[in-house]
C-alpha cells in the first residue's frame, strides 16, 4: 500500500502546529509543508484550495487584522476575501491539511486522524499513542 501523502500549511513556526505535525508524520503520512509566512498563497490558490467552501470557516477571527479589516462586521464576497488572504495569510486559521480529496483546518487530532484514517479499530495512527484509540483527547481548534 502506497504512503499516504498530504499538504500541510502553517503560518510560521508555532509549537501547536508543529506538535500536530509530529503526531500526523508520526503516522507515516508523508507531508509537504508550505510555510505561507514565507510562501504565502496567490488568490488561484486560495481559490484552488478552498473551492466552494465556506470561507468563514477558514477566517482566523483573532488574527490582529481581522477587526483592522473590518472583517468582524462582516466578510466581503469570495474573490475580495481572496485578495485579502493573499495580501495577509496570517488571517487563515491553521494549520491547513490537504489531501487528494479532503480538507481540514485546525488543531483536532481526532478530525484529523478520521480525515486521515489513521484512527481506526486496527489502524491506531502515531506510535506516541500507545495504543490508545485516535491518540490524545482531541484539543480544540487553534483558531490562529
Amino acid at each position: 500500500m502506497a504512503q499516504k501523502r498530504a499538504t500541510y500549511y502553517v503560518y510560521g513556526s508555532d509549537d501547536t502546529c508543529l506538535d500536530i505535525q509530529k503526531y500526523i508524520e508520526d503516522a507515516g503520512v508523508i507531508l509537504s509543508v508550505r510555510d505561507m509566512k514565507k510562501d504565502p498563497l496567490t488568490e488561484a490558490e486560495l481559490d484552488r484550495l478552498l473551492g466552494h467552501l465556506p470561507l468563514n470557516h477558514f477566517i482566523n477571527p483573532i488574527s490582529p487584522g481581522f477587526k483592522a479589516r473590518g472583517l468582524d462586521a462582516a466578510i466581503p464576497d469570495r474573490e475580495d476575501m481572496f485578495r485579502i488572504l493573499a495580501e495577509d495569510p496570517s488571517l487563515l486559521r491553521r494549520p491547513i491539511l490537504k489531501t487528494v480529496r479532503l480538507l481540514t483546518v485546525g488543531c483536532d487530532k481526532k478530525k484529523i486522524a478520521e480525515m486521515l484514517q489513521f484512527g481506526r479499530e486496527n489502524d491506531t495512527g502515531p506510535h506516541e499513542n500507545h495504543g490508545r484509540r485516535n491518540g490524545s483527547r482531541a484539543t480544540a481548534a487553534s483558531g490562529k
